[in-house]
């Protein structure tokens, strides 16, 4: 967006933006900072969404991106807990290769909370550890899995 402002500043010609989002609280910030006026700026309440969404944001003050980002893992995961654990969550980052490594480290906080959790004994005497997030069977899983040409979104599932 600021590189094609920028070229539309050098050329002369006007460019459209367009931008949807699912939440965002901040509409105002992202309108001044694609330059959008007042009137070019529609930003609706969750309150009016066919579905209904619950927002909720923290703050962190790392300034350098790595580490902001890695920083913002365990908070997130706590949040699922919290605030979603049966329901669909969003987490927006900014690039696929962060999608990824936040999906990943998402994945092993699980893990290890799996691990501190109590476990449950199977019919057949086997530990079996809780799956709080899983909400379909393991050969469901296999079969999609068979279908996904991207090793990491594989692996991820």
């Amino acid at each position: 967006m600021s590189r094609m402002r920028y070229i539309s500043e050098q050329t002369g010609n006007n460019v459209r933006f367009v931008g949807l989002s699912t939440a965002l609280a901040n509409a105002k910030d992202v309108a001044d900072w694609l330059g959008i006026h007042k009137l070019g700026l529609y930003n609706f309440k969750p309150s009016v969404r066919p579905v209904p969404i619950k927002v909720f944001f923290e703050g962190f003050s790392e300034k350098h991106y790595c580490p902001r980002m890695a920083t913002m893992n365990r908070p997130a995961y706590k949040a699922i807990n919290t605030h979603s654990r049966s329901h669909p969550v969003l987490i927006f980052v900014s690039s696929r290769r962060q999608t990824r490594l936040t999906a990943l480290d998402l994945i092993a906080q699980c893990a290890a909370d799996q691990q501190e959790t109590a476990v449950e004994r199977g019919s057949d005497g086997m530990v079996e550890f809780r799956k709080p997030f899983l909400h379909m069977d393991h050969e469901e899983i296999a079969q999609i899995s068979e279908f996904i040409k991207d090793e990491n979104l594989r692996h991820t599932i």
